[in-house]
């Protein structure tokens, strides 16, 4: 397995129920960091992390009924990771700053592609194209 992979897979198991309750409150932020995020070197992590916070929502707000909890609660760490002021590559190093996020993100959509399809289809959304270019 690979390391990014490993550390996903590790953060979302620690993730609790309270914890996504918790992290519910944050989405917003997390819409507006897609918006106003600005990364050329990963052109697609705004669109990325709008798909992830979208899915997230849905399920948390019951408007989606996910049949995958790893990849509910890898969500939560990958999205909650993005927002942390601190992490691995300091968001402020110039063309490196997102590598990370950008990667924690990537291990969460091609590890349960299938979820991301399901929730995609039912909601007119295009995650084949998003996975194509991840």
């Amino acid at each position: 397995m690979n390391g990014i992979y490993e550390f996903v897979l590790r953060g979302g198991q620690r993730i609790t129920a309270g914890a996504m309750n918790e992290f519910q409150r944050k989405i917003p932020f997390v819409k507006v960091k897609a918006e106003t995020i600005n990364v050329p070197e990963f052109p697609l992590l705004p669109e990325q992390i709008r798909f992830l916070a979208r899915y997230l929502e849905d399920v948390l707000e019951g408007a989606y009924a996910s049949e995958d909890l790893s990849a509910v609660s890898e969500t939560v760490f990958a999205l909650g990771y993005l927002m942390q002021d601190i992490d691995i590559i300091p968001d402020s190093v110039p063309g490196k700053g997102y590598a990370d996020d950008a990667a924690v993100l990537k291990a969460v959509l091609h590890s349960h592609e299938a979820e991301f399809e399901k929730f995609a289809a039912n909601n007119g959304l295009n995650y084949k194209s998003l996975a194509d270019k991840v």
